[in-house]
C-alpha cells in the first residue's frame, strides 16, 4: 500500500494516526519517497509528487494507492501521467477528484485505468471519519465492493437509472471544465459533494458545469454532503433547495443526503463502477 501525497501539505501527526488504523488492518504501509516534503500550500514540489504519483501507480510491487490528505495539486500532476500498470485500488476524494476524472476519460478511451476508490484520505481516516466510515472503506479493500448509499429523492422521475458513477467534489469538478481532464457525465450518475463553499459559489460551479457540456446527458445526480457551505444571514432557503434549483431542469432523477463529502460520514464506493439510482439511494458495483 503505497501512501502519497499529491496536493496539500498534512499534518504528520494525523497521517500517522490514519497509518496506525490502516496497519491494524493488515495492511503493510509504503511511504512516498517525499512524502514529507513540503513546497508553500502543497506536499512537495511538482516534479516530487508526480514522481511518487508514478512509482505509486506503475511500480510492480505496489498493490494499492492511498492519498495522504486532499487540499489542491493533483491537477498539476495529470499531463503525461501513465495510466496505472493494473487495477490496483486508488484511494481518496477531494482532490483526488482531479485523478479520478482523468483516470475515467481514460476508460472511456480503452484504455485499462486501475480502481478509483473514493473514499477517506488517510489524513481524515482515523479523526474524522465516523466508525461507520471507516468499516465500509474497510470492507470495499478487503471484502463486498458492493455498496449501497442511501439517500433521498429530491427531484425528478421516480424512475430507476443505471450508469456508471463519476464525480466527487464539485470545485474541482468545474476547476476541470475546458482541460483534457473534463468531467463527462454523459450516460452516468453523477455524484456531487463539497465544503465550506457559500451559496452563490455552489450556484456558479454548477452552472459552469451545466454551460460546460460537462452535464450533458447525465441520467442521475446524487448528493452527498455539502458541509459548512452557507446561505446568506438572512436567507429562508436551504443549500439543499439551492441544489435541487439548479439541479431539476436536467429532467433526471436527484436524489441527495447520501453518506458522502467532508463530514464524518463519508462512505467508500468504485469510482466510475455500475450504480443504480433509485428513490432509496445509490447502489455501486465495481
Amino acid at each position: 500500500m503505497a501512501v502519497v501525497a499529491p496536493s496539500g501539505a498534512f499534518d504528520p501527526a494525523r497521517l500517522e494516526r490514519g497509518v496506525e488504523r490502516i496497519r491494524a488492518w493488515g495492511l503493510d504501509v509504503v511511504p512516498g519517497e517525499h512524502l514529507h516534503a513540503r513546497h508553500r500550500y502543497t506536499a512537495g514540489t511538482i516534479e516530487q509528487r508526480r514522481a511518487d504519483l508514478i512509482t505509486a501507480l506503475t511500480a510492480p510491487d505496489i498493490d494499492a494507492v492511498w492519498f495522504a490528505r486532499g487540499g489542491y495539486g493533483t491537477v498539476q500532476l495529470l499531463p503525461d501521467l501513465p495510466p496505472p500498470a493494473d487495477d490496483r485500488p486508488i484511494i481518496g476524494f477531494s482532490d483526488a477528484t482531479a485523478l479520478f476524472c482523468a483516470l475515467d476519460r481514460q476508460r472511456l478511451h480503452g484504455v485499462r485505468a486501475g480502481r478509483a476508490v473514493h473514499g477517506p484520505v488517510l489524513h481524515s481516516l482515523a479523526d474524522l471519519a465516523d466508525p461507520a466510515s471507516q468499516q465500509a472503506l474497510r470492507s470495499l479493500l478487503l471484502g463486498d465492493p458492493r455498496v449501497h448509499l442511501p439517500g433521498v429523492h429530491l427531484a425528478g422521475p421516480t424512475d430507476r437509472v443505471q450508469g456508471r458513477v463519476v464525480g466527487g467534489n464539485l470545485c474541482v469538478l468545474a476547476s476541470l471544465a475546458g482541460t483534457p481532464w473534463a468531467l463527462c457525465a454523459r450516460d452516468a450518475i453523477l455524484l456531487l459533494e463539497d465544503v465550506g463553499e457559500p451559496a452563490y459559489k455552489l450556484d456558479r460551479l454548477i452552472t459552469q458545469l451545466r454551460l460546460s457540456g460537462a452535464l450533458d446527458g447525465v441520467r442521475g445526480v446524487a448528493l452527498g454532503t455539502f458541509t459548512d457551505c452557507r446561505t446568506p444571514p438572512d436567507a429562508d432557503w436551504t443549500i439543499e433547495a439551492l441544489l435541487v434549483e439548479l439541479l431539476a431542469p436536467l429532467g433526471v432523477p436527484v436524489v441527495g443526503r447520501l453518506p458522502v463529502g467532508h463530514g464524518s460520514r463519508n462512505h467508500a464506493f468504485v469510482h466510475g463502477g455500475h450504480g443504480v439510482l433509485t428513490v432509496e439511494g445509490l447502489h455501486v458495483d465495481p
